[in-house]
C-alpha cells in the first residue's frame, strides 16, 4: 500500500457517494466497538482506533442520504486514499445475489429437500460433515431443518452464494443469511466442469453452469457434490442478506473481500467493468465507493472484490456474467 489521493481516483466526481453512506453508517457499530482496524503497507502497518473510527461515524450521520456532493466532500474530509502498488495492484472483480427459490416451513412430496441451520456440534475450525454425507440424511431427525426446498441446483446456487429467500408455500418469504459451513474444501464447479470438457471456459458462468446442470439431470448431483463445501443458514428476518461482518448487505454498495488484506467497514473505490445489461458479451464500466462486508471461500488476495448486486433476476444475471480485471484504492479515517 501506498500513499495516493483522490484525484487518482478515476470517475470520482461522477460517483453518487452517498449512496455509499448507508452502507457505512451499518458498519459503524462493529468499527467504533472493535479494536480499531489493521492494513499491511510497504512502509509497515496503518491502524487505525476504534475512537478514530467513532469520530469519522459521527460525522457520517451529518449527510443526507441522497446528498452525493455533500458525501463526496465528507469522504475527502474524513478519510486519506491508500493505493496497492507493484505487481499486486491488478485484481479480480466478480458479482454475487441474493437467490430465491419456492420451498415449505413443512417437507411434503413436493418439498423433500432441507435447508439447514448451524449444528450445535460443529466447531469453526474442525471439518465436520462432508457434502455427501449430509445430503444422504446425516442430519436427519436432528430438528436442524429450516425449511425444505424442491429444486438442488437453487440450493447448491444458494450455497454459493452465501444467503438467500424462500418463497414459503405457507405464504411470505423466509431470508435466509449464511451461519457457517462444515470446513470443508470449496470447488469452484466452473474449473470441474472446463476441467472435464463439458464447458468452455467463456461458458463457465454461473448462468452457462446452471444451464448445463439443468440440462444434465442425471449428473447433477455429481458434479455438485465435487465442492465439498457445505453452507448452513439461520433465518435472517427482515434485515435481508447478511454479510461475514454481521450487517446487512447494500446492493451495489457492499463487497466481499479477504478480510487477510482488507478490514470489514473499509471504503473502498473500484475501477473495473460489469456485465452491461440486456448486451451478452458487452461490458461498461464500473466505478464507485464501495464498503467491505462480507468475504467468500473464493474471495482470496490482496484485490479481489465480490460486489454485491441485490436480489432479482437483474442482479442473478449481471453477478452470474461479472469476471473483471481491475483496480481499487482504500479510504481509511485521518490521523487528525
Amino acid at each position: 500500500m501506498t500513499v495516493a489521493s483522490f484525484d487518482d481516483l478515476p470517475g470520482w466526481q461522477q460517483d453518487a457517494q452517498a449512496e455509499t453512506i448507508g452502507a457505512l453508517r451499518r458498519s459503524c457499530p462493529r468499527l467504533v466497538s472493535g479494536e480499531g482496524t489493521r492494513i499491511r503497507m510497504d512502509s509497515g502497518e496503518y491502524h487505525t482506533t476504534a475512537e478514530q473510527w467513532r469520530r469519522v461515524c459521527t460525522a457520517a450521520e451529518a449527510v443526507a442520504r441522497d446528498n452525493h456532493r455533500g458525501a463526496r466532500a465528507y469522504f475527502e474530509r474524513y478519510f486519506d486514499v491508500l493505493a496497492v502498488a507493484g505487481p499486486d495492484s491488478d485484481g479480480r472483480f466478480t458479482g454475487y445475489y441474493e437467490p430465491e427459490i419456492k420451498g415449505s416451513r413443512v417437507p411434503s412430496r413436493r418439498f423433500t429437500i432441507p435447508v439447514y441451520r448451524r449444528p450445535p456440534d460443529l466447531q469453526n475450525d474442525k471439518p465436520y460433515l462432508t457434502r455427501t454425507e449430509i445430503e444422504n440424511g446425516a442430519l436427519r431427525g436432528r430438528g436442524l431443518e429450516l425449511a425444505y426446498v424442491e429444486d438442488m441446483i437453487g440450493l447448491f446456487e444458494m450455497h454459493v452464494q452465501g444467503s438467500g429467500r424462500v418463497a414459503l408455500a405457507e405464504g411470505g418469504v423466509m431470508r435466509l443469511g449464511f451461519d457457517g459451513t462444515n470446513n470443508r474444501t470449496y470447488t469452484a464447479l466452473a474449473k470441474v466442469l472446463v476441467d472435464e470438457g463439458a464447458l468452455k471456459p467463456d461458458e463457465a458462468t454461473w448462468p452457462g453452469i446452471r444451464a448445463w446442470l439443468q440440462k444434465n439431470p442425471n449428473r447433477a448431483r455429481e458434479i455438485m457434490r465435487k465442492n465439498d463445501r457445505y453452507v448452513f443458514f439461520k433465518d435472517a428476518g427482515r434485515s435481508g442478506a447478511v454479510g461475514a461482518q454481521g450487517v446487512a448487505l447494500t446492493s451495489g454498495r457492499s463487497m466481499a473481500v479477504d478480510p487477510a488484506f482488507v478490514p470489514y467497514g473499509m471504503p473502498i473505490y473500484i475501477d473495473t467493468t460489469r456485465p452491461a445489461p440486456n448486451k451478452p458479451g458487452e461490458t461498461m464500466t464500473f466505478r464507485r465507493l464501495m464498503v467491505a462486508q462480507d468475504t467468500g471461500a473464493a474471495i482470496k488476495g490482496p484485490v479481489r472484490g465480490d460486489v454485491f448486486f441485490g436480489a432479482g433476476s437483474a442482479a442473478a444475471d449481471t453477478a452470474g456474467r461479472m469476471n473483471s480485471s481491475g483496480r481499487w484504492w482504500l479510504l481509511v479515517p485521518k490521523k487528525s
